[in-house]
């Protein structure tokens, strides 16, 4: 006899049971000797609403931003901390770009959440690979704000992704993402802005699902 069928009716149990997928599995044992697989996911993310589908429809078509974080909250803060020293110099973001959005004014800013953002934590490992399991945060920026040395970004996920398709020789050209070495984009934090439209990357990398401006 094995251990779930021991277990009395009338008791209500939770047992957490880890397999080789992206999810773990929860099964409960009910009054009514039903199991029940509830297998939850990675991010929850916020319902489709105004403000998000006006800020897509805002989204450039010519630049995008990518933040690499060690944050392992990243997931459910929704709030990235970067250094100022690592966040959009001239090695991370084109010339124009540097001029116009490194000191962060208004009009900045504004330029800012006018491009579509894709949040990471570093990759696992070097030379493009990373696990499986991990994941990327399409979404779109709320709010830049500098806090002594640090720079806080506040973002709302639209999507997430596996972190590896990003990694993949055949497509990383097409995010911009310097593949091709063994230390990459990913694995350093920073906050950097590539002259690349996201959305024919997505289209390249099988990623043409990702909400996009008409």
């Amino acid at each position: 006899m094995n251990e779930l069928s021991r277990i009395s009716p009338v008791q209500q149990i939770s047992y957490n049971v880890n397999q080789p997928g992206d999810k773990n599995i929860n099964i409960f044992n009910h009054a009514n000797g039903v199991i029940n697989l509830v297998s939850p996911a990675p991010l929850q993310l916020p319902e489709h609403n105004t403000e998000q589908l006006i800020a897509i429809q805002n989204f450039s078509k010519d630049y995008y931003q990518l933040i690499v974080t060690v944050a392992e909250d990243v997931f459910t803060s929704n709030e990235v901390i970067i250094p100022i020293d690592q966040a959009l110099t001239q090695n991370h973001a084109p010339s124009e770009i540097y001029d116009r959005c490194s000191s962060l004014s208004e009009t900045g800013i504004d330029e800012l959440k006018t491009f579509p953002a894709l949040i990471c934590n570093q990759n696992t490992d070097y030379h493009g690979l990373t696990d499986d399991k991990q994941h990327a945060i399409y979404s779109y920026i709320k709010r830049i704000k500098k806090e002594g040395r640090n720079i806080k970004i506040s973002f709302c996920p639209i999507a997430v992704f596996p972190q590896h398709k990003l990694c993949k020789k055949s497509t990383s050209v097409y995010f911009d993402l310097n593949m091709e070495c063994a230390i990459t984009d990913l694995n350093h934090s920073a906050w950097s802005v590539h002259k690349v439209n996201l959305f024919e990357a997505f289209a390249i990398a099988n990623l043409s699902n990702m909400p996009r401006p008409y």
